[in-house]
């Protein structure tokens, strides 16, 4: 165990996914709790996807009015909710007080189906919602786990709007200079349509006071703010055409957060039986995969990539299975802690 030295990375991240299952505000402060003692140092807070929207807009109120009332699955009476700006401000608080810096996600231009429930307005006419759903011309409340079918509408000026006011006011309720703006399984958006949001959001991200941060799909599009950071989700032995996103992306100059999802996604089962978790990142994610895997040996994958470009590691968990604390510690502990490792500690030999 090395002692004495600085960790290995800046970056020591927990990303928590609070769209898909709402978790109350006393179940983050105890997340963060359990965080400090291990390192961590960044909070990721997923706050919007497809089944429910969980940060006070005071410009968009249907956001949280319409889009928070729902969660995978359905969700119990009273519906499941959202923070209020005292709630999130709560959460900042409690993780500055250890040593943490909040960063929230607000994903787009795909994962937006709560959002277009409040302001239909910002969906392109004619789409299809969900395969599950083939003759919904509008959005429906979403309550099951798929993926890729909702986008924003690139050619109304309300998107535009809707981009700038929500980017803005999150942007000044986070003390953190960083604000991720997703960007991943915009299946449903056109490619011209994905690069003008993203790199449009991305603006609005810089204009706001803040450095963009996005998951590596984002580094498909050009001229991009150059403090952008992607944030790679992909295989620790990447598929093709993500090995090729980073190595582009390492060759403009840009950083990366580690977040392969066979090691570092906690969302995946810890065994084949245990009763929280998917298996959708090859298989069941030991312990020891999780405390197992060396960052340098994906850097050394990339051609062009150095350990110089890796700004940290985060692990994830997002929420299709986890409704409570006792999921989230259940999935949680013992993986982050060997994660936490890797981020904190230099390897030798």
């Amino acid at each position: 165990m090395a002692t004495g030295a600085d960790p290995r990375f800046e970056w020591r991240g927990f990303m928590l996914d609070v769209a898909r299952h709402f978790l109350p505000v006393e179940t983050v402060l105890a997340v963060i709790d359990e965080l400090a003692p291990l390192g961590i140092d960044r909070l990721h807070l997923h706050l919007t996807d497809d089944q429910g929207w969980r940060i006070e807009i005071a410009s968009r109120p249907e956001l949280t009015r319409i889009g928070a009332a729902t969660q995978v699955g359905g969700g119990p009476v009273p519906p499941p909710g959202h923070y209020t700006r005292d709630d999130y401000r709560r959460i900042v608080d409690r993780a500055a007080e250890r040593g943490i810096v909040v960063v929230p996600e607000i994903d787009l231009p795909g994962h937006v189906n709560a959002a277009l429930l409040a302001y239909p307005e910002l969906a392109p006419r004619g789409v299809v919602y969900a395969e599950t759903r083939p003759a919904a011309l509008a959005p429906h409340p979403y309550q099951g786990i798929e993926v890729g079918f909702s986008t924003l509408d690139a050619q109304t000026e309300a998107t535009w709007a809707f981009i700038e006011d929500v980017i803005g006011e999150v942007a000044a309720m986070t003390p953190g200079p960083w604000l991720h703006l997703g960007g991943d399984e915009s299946l449903s958006t056109t490619r011209e349509d994905y690069e003008a949001l993203v790199r449009g959001a991305a603006q609005a991200v810089v204009a706001a006071g803040k450095t963009p941060i996005g998951w590596h799909e984002i580094g498909r599009v050009a001229d991009l703010p150059e403090a952008t950071i992607l944030q790679y989700w992909g295989f620790l032995e990447p598929e093709e055409d993500h090995g090729e996103i980073l190595r582009s992306w390492v060759a403009r100059g840009g950083r990366v957060i580690l977040s392969p999802a066979d090691v570092a996604y906690l969302d995946m089962k810890p065994h084949a039986d245990h009763p929280l978790g998917l298996v959708w990142a090859k298989g069941p994610t030991s312990l020891e995969a999780a405390g197992g895997w060396d960052p340098a040996d994906l850097v050394a994958r990339i051609p062009g990539m150095t350990e110089a470009h890796v700004l940290g590691v985060e692990a994830a968990m997002f929420s299709e299975t986890v409704a409570t604390l006792d999921d989230v510690r259940a999935l949680m502990h013992p993986r982050l802690g060997a994660l936490a490792r890797i981020m904190r500690e230099p390897r030798h030999g």
